[in-house]
């Protein structure tokens, strides 16, 4: 089975049971890298010379995000917009790198970014090597059996 069949699998199943989606929709949300032509690019960062887009994300981008997930207006309050590929590994603001993370989710990852970003910065891992931990993590979350997101809003 490759990847992505497995991972749209595991987001339509958990989205069934649990009315949150755990996963991105890699169909929808396949992550997005910063280019020198995007309209957010402002610098290059880090001794590879990473273009970095400033953050820019729309209301209305983050409501059509919110629609095309189904996350219905009342429980928008438990989601984050988040970045798949975040803004300081090269990440854009693109709405293909763009997917509603529940909080509860959200803290399984606690400092993975900030911890690829520092490690990215210092010259101890490379953009490539940041890229594969965090898609891993985000597509592929390592959830405690037990593990259900925090009751704010009523399964779908």
């Amino acid at each position: 089975m490759n990847k992505i069949f497995f991972g749209l699998l595991l987001f339509v199943s958990i989205t069934l049971t649990a009315g949150v989606p755990y996963t991105p929709n890699p169909e929808i949300s396949p992550g997005g890298i910063c280019h020198t032509e995007d309209r957010d690019f402002k610098e290059y960062r880090y001794k590879e010379r990473i273009p970095y887009c400033k953050r820019k994300v729309s209301k209305s981008t983050k409501t059509r995000i919110y629609e095309i997930y189904g996350i219905p207006k009342h429980c928008r309050r438990s989601y984050t917009i988040d970045h798949i590929v975040p803004l300081s590994l090269g990440g854009n603001n693109g709405p293909e790198n763009l997917w509603p993370e529940h909080v509860s989710v959200k803290a399984l990852r606690q400092n993975l970014e900030y911890d690829l970003y520092l490690n990215l910065r210092n010259g101890h891992m490379t953009q490539e090597q940041t890229l594969n931990i965090i898609m891993q993590a985000k597509y592929n979350p390592q959830i405690p059996p037990n593990f259900r997101p925090s009751p704010n809003c009523p399964n779908k």
